[in-house]
């Protein structure tokens, strides 16, 4: 008996465990989040001629995807605090999948808006979601690598996405690509709904060995005052629930700036063709799928090694932030295609630094309330989604495209001093 016992146990740890496949489902999913976002932004130059719309007005419709997106992000907290992760991704999937084939259905600008904004409520609990399905599944010295994978899946889609539109619309037309990426998004739906639970004491294939592994993780490092209810008044007093806020803001405001006008802005500012579109537009979204992933580990390693989460987290990401608001200044005095989409590489990656590592804060210091946190502080960073891609058009009109990229880079830098300020030792 005892044989069979220490055999049982050498088996289960060789094999992958088994939270590991649902980061990789989270990867895919917000892979294909990103894949339905760019679709937009790549197909941008055909369907403006198409619909007959200005960068002005599609800049437009992309704010109102983004405040879709966090309008409805506290209701989608509280639909993720009620029903959990598994049923609410998997509806959120199923519906936004719907409102992509829809996208390459729509007939003006009319339909493109109302499409686009339904679009972004369908998504808003797949950052949220996914950090919650962390929080739970995951062992506080993974949570930087197991963050790390729902940020590389959003950033790979940025990798793959450009050569595969420019693909699609090449040979059918811009519309074929939304009904493309609506049918991987539906498949993906049902596997997420099969495969995944909330918790782990809910599945049904998740080894003893591993769920004693994760509770006994879980207990280790809980909140000994987690039953006092927390209340809104509470978190409002709580510098580092703004400081959490805004440092995601700037954040979000740079990435999300190059999600939405990057292929647009190497055309107009270094005239690269379509065609070849799909290779620059990818450089820069390598850099930051690497980035992401070895700032997990880094920010892990550092945890292990004794160093505190301030370290290991908070100094991280102004780090990363600082960086790439040098890049981004440095970007503009490029002479050279190459040279520019390197600067932005750098500038993506190191921002990436701080989008991973900002989910990781919102597992260690959300405590039982996670999924509220990571609500709050992806509503603003989708704050700053929303102004960004109808202010970047008219400030690029009005004083070039140079200027846009300076005022993101002292956005970017001001989130430095936010993260500096989020006190991670202690939850909220």
């Amino acid at each position: 008996m005892i044989e069979a016992n220490v055999a049982q146990r050498a088996r289960a740890k060789g094999r992958i465990p088994f939270r590991w496949i649902g980061g990789l489902l989270i990867l895919l999913l917000c892979l294909t989040a990103y894949l339905d976002r760019i679709a937009v932004s790549v197909t941008a130059s055909p369907l403006m001629g198409s619909l007959a719309i200005t960068p002005v007005q599609l800049g437009m419709v992309t704010t109102l995807f983004s405040v879709g997106y966090f309008v409805f992000q506290m209701p989608a907290a509280a639909l993720l605090q009620r029903f959990g992760s598994r049923t609410v991704l998997a509806v959120s999937l199923a519906l936004w999948s719907v409102f992509t084939a829809a996208t390459g259905l729509v007939g003006g600008l009319a339909g493109l808006a109302v499409v686009r904004g339904l679009f972004g409520i369908a998504e808003s609990p797949v950052f949220t979601g996914g950090n919650q399905f962390f929080g739970n599944w995951f062992k506080k010295a993974e949570r930087g690598r197991a963050n790390s994978l729902m940020n590389a899946g959003a950033f790979a889609a940025n990798i793959f996405g450009p050569p595969l539109v420019v693909a699609i619309v090449s040979s059918f037309g811009w519309r074929s690509v939304y009904f493309v990426f609506s049918a991987i998004g539906l498949a993906l739906a049902g596997t997420w709904y099969i495969v995944a639970r909330t918790r782990p004491a809910e599945h049904p294939w998740i080894s003893r060995e591993e769920l004693d592994e994760i509770t006994d993780d879980i207990a280790r490092h809980s909140n000994p005052a987690a039953h006092v209810k927390t209340s809104w008044r509470v978190l409002m007093r709580q510098r580092s629930f703004w400081a959490l806020a805004f440092g995601y803001f700037a954040t979000l405001w740079c990435v999300q700036f190059f999600i939405y006008w990057l292929p647009y802005y190497l055309q107009v500012t270094r005239n690269v063709s379509f065609r070849a579109l799909g290779i620059y537009a990818s450089m820069p979204w390598i850099s930051i799928v690497v980035s992401v992933l070895v700032a997990g580990l880094v920010s892990d390693f550092l945890l292990a090694r004794g160093f505190s989460r301030y370290i290991a987290r908070n100094l991280l990401c102004a780090f990363g932030l600082a960086v790439a608001a040098l890049a981004l200044v440095a970007s503009t005095s490029a002479s050279t295609i190459v040279a520019n989409v390197l600067w932005i590489s750098l500038a993506l990656g190191m921002t990436g630094v701080a989008q991973t590592l900002s989910w990781t804060i919102v597992c260690d210091i959300g405590g039982r309330i996670t999924s509220i946190v990571g609500g709050w502080m992806n509503m603003w960073g989708f704050v700053a989604a929303s102004i960004v891609p109808t202010v970047a058009p008219i400030i690029g009109k009005l004083y070039g495209w140079n200027a846009v990229i300076l005022l993101n880079a002292f956005i970017t830098l001001l989130g430095v001093g936010a993260y500096l300020l989020i006190a991670t030792h202690r939850d909220l």
